[in-house]
This record gives structure tokens, C-alpha cells and sequence, in this order.
């Protein structure tokens, strides 16, 4: 391993950690790459945690075919960030984000456009949305590939129910550009939605025997409440919560249903399923095989109440297709999930 390479991937490690207590990201969502040479750049792994990288884990690409070194699987998204790299020889670093914020705005196709002089001098005058593409797919980077050539001053991009790819000279700035992105997308979502105002008043917590009764009904080993402003906000709709990101989907499960505080019964057929339920008036709860997992979803369904809140208002968005939604739960389930 050359000297380069070894401090690179130090560098992709330590951004990915922070992009995680930033809470621009959760798990092993998201991905990060940096450039080492004109041929070849680093990037996180597939389905592996975070929190536990270390630098035999970070995989070196080949920009011309992404094609890679070791046995360990780069990215599924490494082929656009060899893109990016082919398309912008000034970029020494990839980024691509779950943030919740940009995430959720990016349900409307008309992008972002960038008013303050300091936001524009690392995002660009706009912030455009690419077409949708699933995960991982030829599609999805046919689209960012075609977005990134289109709009060449533009340092940030939306990708559509997914999340952000943010491109820039180093891991220091295109972190930079990541955090502005999501002060842009904050204010965007808060003038259209006013939160606030609907969950203002919290619900009682849920009883100690409820939590129990619902646990052993629906086999989980952790079950959490989860009342986010918008989680709360959606939950007084009475509502099933559409799958409007894809995330929310593979993680949380395809419309999530609202069921009555006194309907337990209801509440364990739906967790038996899925990872989450959203109770009337009173927030939500989600399961996982571990803690963190639990908060993980907790973060999702956040996140997807946002998107959804958001979409019912704005012009042009709308949920994912049913067919896509229930595709990308089964993968996960039975292929990434198991992959760590």
C-alpha cells in the first residue's frame, strides 16, 4: 500500500465516522470515496458498519471499469463515483449521503436553487435533481452521470426518494458542502411545512406494560418510541405512511399503518412484518435484533414522515412505485442486511 493510498483511506474512515455523528447518515448508509491518483480512488465497503472500518476494509477502484483489489466488495454506488471522477478531474473526493432534510425534499423533482453567497461558493448557484434510479443500479447512475455532466458548476445533487452526492476537492470541503446542503434543505422543508405547530403538544408516554405486551406479541428482542416532530406530526393524520424514500422502504417496510392506542392486537400483526408502526396521536414504534438497530429505524421512519409531510405539498412529488418499494424490502431483508 503506497503512502497515499494508506492516508486516504485513514481520511475516508474518519469522514465516514463523522458523517455519522453528524447524523448525515446512519449504519452503513451512505458511501465515501477519495481520489489517490488519476487511475484509482478509495471508498467505503458494502453492508459493513461504520463504526468498526478499518483500513483493510476500505477498498481501492479503478476509475476506467471499477473494477477493484482484495475480496472485499466496494460500494454498490462505486461506479458513480468513478464517474464523477472521469467527469471532474478537479475532484479529489465523493460523498453521498442519506441526510434527512435533503432526503426528504428530494421527493420534488425541481431541485434547489442557492441564495446565500456563502452556501454558493461550495454548493453552486443549484442543487438539481437527477431522475430516479433504484439503489444501485445502471439506472440510478445513468442518471447522476448525466446530471453531474449537465450542470458542471454544480457541487451538490439531489437523488430523487434516495438522498445527496455531494462532490468536491477533499474529504475536509465536500464535508462542508454536505452540512450547507442540509442547512439549505432544513429551510426549504420548514417553508413548507409547519410541523411545529401540529405536534406541539406531546403525547402521555406509553405504559410500561403496553411496551411489554407488544415486545413478546411480535417476537422482537428491541422495541422503541419514536416521537420526532414529524414522526408525531404524521401520527395525528391517522394515516398509513407511504413508502416515499427508498431507505424507509428496505428498512422500515412498505406502508407503515397507523393503528389505534387500543388496538395491540393490530400492533403486533403489523410488527411481525415490518419494522415500525405509527400509533394515533402518539408517535410510533420500531423493532430491530438489536438497539441500534431500533434507533436506526427510529431515524428512518423520521426521516420518510418528513418526506411524506413534505410531498403532500409540494408540486410534482410523489411516493415510490408500490412494485419498486416491495422489491428493494426484499433485498434488503434477504441479501444486505445479511451482508455485515
Amino acid at each position: 500500500m503506497t503512502t497515499e493510498e494508506e492516508k486516504a483511506k485513514t481520511a475516508v474512515i474518519q469522514a465516514a465516522k463523522e458523517l455519522v455523528k453528524k447524523g448525515l447518515t446512519a449504519r452503513t448508509w451512505g458511501n465515501i470515496s477519495a481520489r489517490i491518483s488519476d487511475t484509482q480512488f478509495v471508498i467505503t465497503p458494502s453492508g459493513l458498519s461504520y463504526d468498526t472500518l478499518t483500513a483493510d476494509k476500505i477498498v481501492t477502484v479503478n476509475i476506467c471499469d471499477v473494477s477493484y483489489e482484495g475480496d472485499v466488495k466496494p460500494s454498490s454506488e462505486a461506479g458513480i463515483h468513478a464517474d464523477v471522477y472521469k467527469l471532474r478531474p478537479s475532484v479529489g473526493a465523493v460523498i453521498h449521503t442519506h441526510q434527512k432534510a435533503a432526503s426528504a425534499i428530494s421527493v420534488c423533482p425541481e431541485g434547489l436553487l442557492i441564495e446565500s453567497e456563502k452556501e454558493k461558493a461550495l454548493l453552486g448557484n443549484i442543487v438539481p435533481c437527477t431522475a430516479y434510479g433504484m439503489p444501485g443500479t445502471k439506472e440510478l447512475r445513468k442518471a447522476v452521470r448525466k446530471t453531474v455532466s449537465d450542470d458542471p458548476e454544480s457541487r451538490g445533487f439531489l437523488l430523487p426518494r434516495h438522498g445527496a452526492l455531494l462532490v468536491g476537492s477533499d474529504l475536509k470541503t465536500t464535508f462542508l458542502e454536505a452540512e450547507a446542503l442540509e442547512c439549505v434543505a432544513e429551510k426549504k422543508y420548514h417553508s413548507i411545512v409547519r410541523e411545529s405547530g401540529l405536534a406541539r403538544k406531546r403525547p402521555p408516554e406509553l405504559t410500561k406494560a403496553l411496551y411489554i405486551r407488544i415486545r413478546r406479541g411480535c417476537g422482537t428482542a428491541h422495541l422503541i418510541y419514536a416521537g420526532g416532530a414529524a414522526t408525531l406530526c404524521f401520527s395525528k393524520k391517522g394515516e398509513k405512511l407511504l413508502p416515499w424514500l427508498d431507505d424507509l422502504s428496505q428498512i422500515a417496510g412498505v406502508n407503515i399503518c397507523c393503528c389505534d392506542i387500543s388496538d395491540v392486537k393490530s400492533m403486533v400483526r403489523e410488527l411481525q412484518h415490518k419494522n415500525a408502526v405509527l400509533i394515533k396521536g402518539y408517535g410510533a414504534l420500531c423493532t430491530g435484533n438489536t438497539r441500534e438497530d431500533a434507533l436506526a429505524v427510529k431515524m428512518i421512519l423520521e426521516k420518510g414522515c418528513m418526506a411524506a409531510l413534505y410531498g403532500e405539498k409540494a408540486a410534482d412529488a410523489r411516493p415510490l412505485n408500490p412494485i419498486d418499494a416491495r422489491l428493494q424490502r426484499f433485498v434488503y431483508r434477504y441479501h444486505y442486511s445479511k451482508m455485515s
